[in-house]
């Protein structure tokens, strides 16, 4: 457990490319599986790839879209 890899919010959301807000937000649906450390927030990279598969493409939508409706 102490190999493993941790990724910061600030890190998965430049991955991809969406608000840190939104990272936050798979978090607290449980989408995105993290844990505290030292009162910091961190995305295991264990985590990554079961939220890949599960999450709906559709979701994901860049933070500097239009939206052209």
């Amino acid at each position: 457990m102490l190999d493993t890899e941790y990724y910061k919010v600030s890190e998965i959301s430049t991955l991809f490319k969406v608000s840190k807000q939104a990272v936050y937000g798979w978090i607290a649906e449980g989408k995105l599986r993290a844990v505290k450390v030292g009162g910091a927030v961190r995305i295991p990279k264990s985590a990554l790839e079961p939220f890949v598969h599960a999450i709906d493409p559709n979701e994901i939508k860049p933070e500097n879209a239009d939206d052209e409706e």
